[in-house]
């Protein structure tokens, strides 16, 4: 049902502030003609796009909506009955319907009233299933076949302890985690992306903030006590730290690796690093770094040593995190995406959650992608319902683990590769119109704590990105 807040948070999302009286007027057409806020808002933004030419709302503009579109639904209904060319989708239940009637009658002239077919599929497949143009989608003959389904590939650890993990939670296990999002530094919590409102100013002092948190940490660790600008003229060794950089507009190369300094000890200041004298290093974009070396005419900086390391000591045993545990924790990490690359029978995501129903963990991470933007049949424009409708079915399907196992909590970590979800980083978190009250969902990356055991999530493969640009000399 929607509310005022419900609608004030919708139009914030997009960066509109809406009058006191345009809200009322806002839920009472939500509550009139059954749609909830986020329809209603989508429903708005197509109108004002294409009849009023971006105009906000207003009562007028509110109401010209309501006599325009919505009074007209009604009877659209009962046409879309007799007219119309038929078209056929597979694996889509008889009651499907378009959810967005304003939109598609904006952009696209697909007809309204659809055919259905039905294969002899159990109802778990179908609705599993995306409802497609397609009239097959085959099962994965190679998943099916393979040899070493549910078998320990590699474990790390005590073996009565790992032995005991891999059995089903029993009801004397059950704890009653306290899990909650960190907090970033200044105590704000990731969830909304503002879109076009990132300033230059502000990107630029993020990044020399970064350099100088960074490079104080590699500093404190190897013992460096001061570091000089990146431009300083000296023929004596010195320190200067900063961001490594690409000049070229190509891959890094040890010919075009330039050091970016702080605000601070260089005005952001820029030079390029001869590597020739460098036993070992290995380096990528982004990197900060402290380097030794000398400038003779402050235009190249001639490196004789690289320090990167700012890792953290080890802590030590009798500080470890589970003693803050009151009981056991048994936790399962899952990564997307969740189905194979040839087809959209999501197999996988299917014996996940078998298991999962059987072994009762308490706590279920799932990292994203759900549905693949790079998937072949996302790709080829094959589905007969839209993104978002699909990954409520997904969500409808993962929530049934709540009935095998009620104590289970579920957190879904975001992906910028998902076809219904923004492709920006850092991601937020997904949302949908329906609830399941075991399910949650925190952006990527974040940081959970449960029961004061910090865990650190991303579903972005940092480490494949690095190694694709990284250059090495040992």
């Amino acid at each position: 049902m929607a509310t005022e807040e419900l609608v004030t948070e919708q139009f914030q999302f997009l960066g509109i502030e809406v009058p006191k009286e345009v809200l009322s007027k806002c839920v009472s057409l939500c509550a009139e003609y059954d749609v909830d806020a986020e329809t209603f808002i989508e429903q708005w933004m197509a109108f004002s796009l294409t009849a009023l030419n971006g105009a906000g709302p207003t009562l007028e503009n509110i109401n010209l909506l309501e006599k325009r579109e919505f009074s007209k639904r009604s009877a659209t209904r009962n046409t879309n009955d007799t007219t119309g060319t038929s078209l056929t989708v597979y694996g889509a239940p008889a009651s499907i319907q378009p959810e967005n009637e304003v939109l598609s009658n904006y952009m696209s002239d697909t007809p309204k009233r659809v055919k259905t077919e039905h294969t002899e599929q159990s109802s778990n497949q179908i609705e599993l299933r995306p409802a497609t143009y397609s009239p097959s989608v085959d099962h994965s003959g190679k998943y099916s076949s393979r040899t070493n389904q549910g078998s320990v590939v590699y474990s790390y650890g005590d073996e009565k302890l790992l032995a005991t993990l891999a059995n089903a939670t029993s009801a004397s296990d059950i704890t009653d985690l306290n899990i909650s999002q960190v907090r970033n530094d200044d105590g704000e919590l990731y969830t909304k992306a503002m879109f076009g409102f990132e300033l230059l100013h502000e990107k630029a002092s993020t990044f020399d903030n970064h350099i100088r948190y960074i490079s104080q940490c590699i500093m404190k660790k190897n013992g460096i006590t001061e570091s000089s600008s990146v431009r300083h003229k000296t023929q004596t060794e010195v320190y200067v730290a900063g961001r490594i950089e690409c000049d070229a507009d190509a891959r890094l190369n040890s010919k075009s690796v330039v050091l970016q300094g702080t605000w601070d000890e260089s005005l952001s200041l820029v030079v390029p690093v001869d590597l020739d004298n460098v036993a070992q290093y290995s380096l990528f974009p982004g990197q900060v770094v402290v380097l030794k070396g000398v400038n003779p005419r402050g235009d190249k900086f001639i490196a004789r040593r690289v320090v990167t390391d700012a890792a953290r000591p080890a802590p030590a045993p009798n500080a470890d995190l589970m003693n803050t545990l009151k009981g056991t924790i048994s936790m399962v990490i899952s990564a997307g995406p969740y189905t194979t690359s040839t087809n959209m029978a999501y197999e996988p995501l299917k014996d996940l959650i078998s298991y999962v129903s059987a072994h009762k963990p308490q706590l279920l991470l799932m990292t994203g992608p759900l549905l693949d933007c790079d998937h072949a049949k996302v790709k080829d424009h094959s589905m007969a319902e839209t993104y978002k409708a699909f990954f409520d079915k997904l969500l409808d399907n993962i929530g049934e683990i709540a009935t095998a196992s009620p104590f289970t909590k579920i957190y879904i970590v975001s992906s910028q590769k998902d076809a219904f979800h923004v492709n920006i980083y850092p991601t937020p978190a997904y949302s949908s119109r329906k609830r399941h009250p075991n399910i949650h969902f925190v952006p990527d990356p974040c940081t959970l704590n449960v029961d004061g055991v910090l865990v650190g999530i991303t579903s972005t493969d940092v480490l494949m990105h690095i190694s694709q640009e990284e250059i090495s000399l040992k």
